[in-house]
């Protein structure tokens, strides 16, 4: 059912899900084992659906590497803790947890990017909403910051539930949807401008 190029995105995905699932449960690590069981769930989700989706297969790779971003995020060993703690760069340093740039920041702008980008690949491809329209960069973007709430409010849910866990604060989780917004707005220009500039009208499966 599916062709090279996605058996190769899905082949991979597999085999660092596995490896670092096996890594969290031997450390004990259940709130990274209850991430890889979540991302499981959405690539299971992402290539159930691609014959209705059609999702092209650099959006593909792009999904399969925030994966990997992901469970790295939480196995890598920093100075200031696992990898998602990481400080990249003091652009603004205020207070405990209000610090820009964080590794983590860094995904969740990934991340909402590439939603927004898949939600406005949808919409168009599927629903016929013309690329140029407002409505369809609008609705892209919504559905980015939708899907990151509910990642705010699982996230939570763990931090209430497990007491050991890499859940921040108040601080934390506002920057968080800062970047997810700013991410949304960036993903629909990308391809907005690409749009542009190539004359795209849909975005191949195979490519």
């Amino acid at each position: 059912m599916f062709t090279k190029n996605q058996w190769l995105v899905a082949g991979f995905s597999a085999l660092y899900l596995t490896l670092w699932g096996i890594y969290f449960l031997q450390d004990l690590n259940f709130e990274f084992v209850i991430y890889v069981g979540v991302i499981i769930v959405l690539f299971a989700g992402v290539f159930g659906t691609l014959r209705t989706t059609q999702f092209p297969t650099w959006m593909l790779w792009m999904f399969s590497f925030w994966g990997l971003l992901h469970v790295l995020g939480g196995a890598i060993a920093t100075p200031d803790g696992v990898l998602f703690a990481y400080k990249i760069y003091p652009f603004l340093d205020l207070w405990g947890d209000f610090y820009i740039l964080k590794y983590d920041q860094v995904v969740h702008f990934y991340l909402y990017m590439l939603v927004a980008m898949m939600a406005y690949h949808v919409l168009s491809f599927r629903f016929n909403i013309p690329r140029n329209s407002f409505l369809l960069t609008l609705v892209a973007v919504l559905v980015s910051v939708w899907v990151s709430s509910l990642n705010e409010i699982m996230e939570f849910l763990i931090a209430v539930s497990l007491e050991e866990n890499g859940v921040w604060g108040y601080e934390n989780a506002m920057l968080d949807l800062i970047f997810n917004l700013f991410g949304a707005v960036v993903g629909v220009g990308i391809l907005k401008y690409l749009g542009k500039q190539y004359h795209v009208d849909r975005w191949s499966i195979a490519e």
